[in-house]
Order: structure tokens, then C-alpha cells, then sequence
């Protein structure tokens, strides 16, 4: 799944940055929720470790604790800043667990809620689900394959040059138009955007406008939006 931001080149559709209405410390089930997140909590347990096995293991206590207890006391704010007091918490846990000479040299309490490495793991994760989420609406409406167009016309290509319908021919297998790519694109850039607001909406307490647009910023988000009205 791509990592990138796609760009959109001119005004097309409006995005509700609060469409959403599922919040984090709204979810019926705190680990069932956590679960969303779990590739990018876990890219930042073994950045700490090193080891896949103590990134594995911290995991398990996080969810064993999320089932017991769910959010408890840290039910606010930001589900970014609960999670890196989470994976904070068990990676000393799991640290003070082992023999001196196999513990990590890294600095735990180094790692803070807006540390550059985390806010990049995080931007990463948001960003593959929105892509993710906009390649399960093509596969219910594969007329309008807005991921298959919006993928290709944002990712560099195996072939420099390839016009995108080849591309599109070569690496999704659909043949289309040049004018019938010209209708998708467009929609396909606002549709991302909008499922991009939702993943951001959702991992506020009480999102508005502004945090999304805040959040979208600290992030380094807003070049999806470009163009879009909102």
C-alpha cells in the first residue's frame, strides 16, 4: 500500500472534516478499537527494542490491559498521545523483565507525544488506512475504480513516462479512457481526502473543524486537501 499524499491539482468537491462520529473515547471496545492501530504501535516498539519478539510481547500487554481495563484515566485528548504513553509504559515493563545485557540502549523517555519519528509512524498509518478504505469502496463499486486511478497518478511508476491509462492497464489490468480518467481523478482526490479527515476525526475526543485542521497540519497532511473545498 502506498505511504504517499496525493495532491489534488484543482477544486473539485467539498470534505466534511467532521463527518465522522466515532471518536476514540467513544468506542464500545477499547482494545477492539486499538486493534486499527496496531502495524503502527508496533513500528514504534521495535524502533525502541529492536526485537520483533519484545515489540510482540509489549503488544500483548497493551491489549491485555485495554481488555481489562480500556482507556481508563487517559480517556482524552488525543489517541496519538494515549498511545505513546502506552507503548512508553509496556516497553519498561518489558525492559525490566530481561537480563541487563539484552535491554535496549534507547531512551525511553525520550520518546514524547510529538517526537518526529512517532508523528511519522502515525502520519504513515493514517495515511494506509485511508488508502486501504479507498480500495474496499472500489472492490463494492468496481465502475468507479477511484483507487486504481488515484494510486497510479500519485506513485511513482515502474516505467517513467508510461502514460497513466497504460499504467493503469499494466498495473491494475482495467482499461480506461483518458476522458473517463479525467471524470475519476477528481473525485477519486476528494474521496481520499474525505476518508483521511474521518481517520484523523476519529482519533480526537471532541473533534471540530479546527483540531482536524490543526491535527491535519502537525502531521504534514494538508497537501491532500489542497484544492478541495472544505
Amino acid at each position: 500500500m502506498s505511504q504517499d499524499t496525493p495532491a489534488a491539482a484543482q477544486r473539485t468537491t467539498s470534505v466534511n472534516l467532521v463527518r465522522s462520529s466515532n471518536p476514540w473515547t467513544q468506542a464500545n471496545s477499547a482494545a477492539g478499537f486499538v486493534l486499527r492501530y496496531l502495524v503502527t504501535v508496533r513500528r514504534q516498539l521495535l524502533a525502541i527494542l529492536g526485537s520483533s519478539d519484545h515489540a510482540d510481547e509489549c503488544l500483548k500487554l497493551l491489549i491485555a490491559h485495554l481488555v481489562s481495563v480500556g482507556f481508563g484515566e487517559y480517556k482524552k485528548g488525543k489517541l496519538r498521545d494515549f498511545l505513546i504513553r502506552a507503548i512508553r509504559s509496556t516497553a519498561k515493563t518489558r525492559l525490566a523483565e530481561l537480563p541487563e545485557n539484552q535491554r535496549s540502549g534507547a531512551s525511553i523517555e525520550s520518546i514524547m507525544n510529538d517526537n518526529e519519528k512517532w508523528l511519522s509512524f502515525w502520519r504513515t498509518g493514517l495515511l494506509e488506512r485511508a488508502w486501504r478504505s479507498l480500495e474496499q469502496l472500489e472492490h463494492k463499486n468496481p465502475e468507479m475504480p477511484m483507487f486504481s486511478v488515484l494510486h497510479c497518478a500519485t506513485t511513482k511508476p515502474k516505467q517513467p513516462g508510461q502514460p497513466l491509462a497504460q499504467r493503469i492497464k499494466a498495473e491494475r489490468g482495467l482499461e480506461l479512457t483518458d476522458a473517463r480518467i479525467r471524470q475519476i481523478l477528481p473525485e477519486a482526490r476528494a474521496m481520499f481526502a474525505q476518508l483521511l479527515a474521518d481517520e484523523v476525526a476519529e482519533t480526537l475526543e471532541k473533534p471540530t473543524p479546527k483540531d482536524v485542521k490543526i491535527e491535519l497540519q502537525t502531521l504534514g497532511l494538508t497537501k491532500a486537501f489542497d484544492g478541495i473545498v472544505i
